[in-house]
């Protein structure tokens, strides 16, 4: 073992390796639009994507198995961990929030917001788009089609 072969640079590297801050993973989106969920004027962005009623129904299980322990089922803040102590987090039915565009759920996914932590790297950036339409659209438009609204996920 003490006669290995090993490798041992000869002099520093000429050239230093330097990345650019809008590099972004294989598979994600260059659009910085898409990516943040921010219009570049300023303000957040519309959906980009064009969800069909069978996605929905991905967004309502992907909504219930990361979102609605804090926020609830119907996103009224009363999720089952408020009542162990976690603090109430606001309600999508709030005015403030209720008239906010889809890019505003994504932006609060991808980024935290408060006490919620990010969802950016444990949620693809399609499906992060796909809950905020959920959650727009279903929870608050109300214009969930039926077969998705009483729909049992798990």
């Amino acid at each position: 073992m003490w006669d290995q072969p090993k490798v041992k640079t000869f002099r520093e590297a000429p050239l230093k390796v330097e990345t650019s801050p809008e590099r972004v993973r294989f598979g994600e989106n260059l659009n910085p639009e898409v990516r943040l969920g921010l219009k570049p004027e300023g303000g957040f962005a519309e959906n980009p994507f064009a969800f069909t009623g069978d996605d929905l129904l991905r967004g309502k299980a992907l909504f219930q198995s990361f979102c609605a322990v804090c926020h609830g089922v119907r996103g009224e803040g009363d999720g089952r961990v408020i009542p162990l102590g976690m603090p109430k987090p606001r309600s999508f039915h709030d005015p403030a929030v209720r008239g906010q565009p889809e890019g505003y759920f994504y932006f609060a996914a991808t980024n935290g917001f408060g006490r919620m932590l990010s969802y950016k790297s444990r949620i693809p950036e399609r499906e992060r788009w796909l809950i905020a339409h959920y959650v727009k659209r279903c929870l608050l438009l109300e214009a969930c089609p039926k077969e998705v609204g009483n729909a049992e996920v798990y």
